[in-house]
């Protein structure tokens, strides 16, 4: 028969970019590690809507960011588990799998489970944001992503977490139950930010 043989492989994804803010002491929120990864083979689509980089964010020839290899990135993060540091974040598991680590789960705080109603949906981070600490997400605002944002965002859902918990169980979970009310009454959907003009 005549034609033309294609060849179709499945979609890979991989790492491109580790970023940590700290979580405490007077650099609260600043960005220590901001590691951009050299990719072994071509990139077909940065799927810049999901992971903020466009063409040439990984070219070491013509990015303007550090790049790095993914065992650098690795070493790492491997340090700072070693060290004991306990990561916050939303929906650690993924990136910890991305990355092929194991990290303890005592030194994982992920703001997908500390607010998650067994039996419900899962939250996203933006309207986690939106609802439990009034921000709006510059960074979904303008359909992109922000590895930096994200952390200190949640990091800020964190310390809203801690905060509600001092104040009681009771407190904590009647947040989570108005959380649960408003999202469901909003289609789980972030209304775009007020005009600051």
């Amino acid at each position: 028969k005549r034609g033309a043989n294609v060849v179709v492989k499945p979609a890979r994804l991989a790492l491109a970019r580790v970023s940590c803010v700290r979580g405490q002491g007077p650099h609260h929120g600043e960005a220590f590690v901001d590691s951009y990864i050299a990719q072994a083979e071509p990139v077909v689509d940065y799927l810049t809507r999901f992971s903020g980089l466009r063409p040439g964010d990984l070219d070491p020839s013509v990015s303007p960011h550090h790049i790095t290899t993914m065992k650098a990135a690795y070493l790492k993060l491997r340090q700072l588990v070693d060290a004991g540091c306990v990561f916050v974040g939303h929906g650690l598991k993924k990136d910890f799998e991305m990355i092929n680590m194991r990290v303890p789960p005592e030194q994982v705080l992920d703001t997908v489970e500390l607010f998650w109603a067994p039996g419900k949906r899962r939250i996203s981070l933006r309207f986690l944001a939106f609802h439990m600490c009034e921000i709006h997400m510059s960074n979904r605002l303008h359909d992109t992503h922000d590895s930096i944002e994200d952390a200190r965002t949640a990091l800020q859902i964190y310390d809203k977490y801690v905060e509600l918990r001092a104040q009681g169980q009771a407190v904590l979970d009647a947040a989570i139950d108005e959380l649960y009310r408003v999202g469901r009454e909003m289609s789980w959907e972030v209304p775009d930010a007020p005009d600051r003009r």
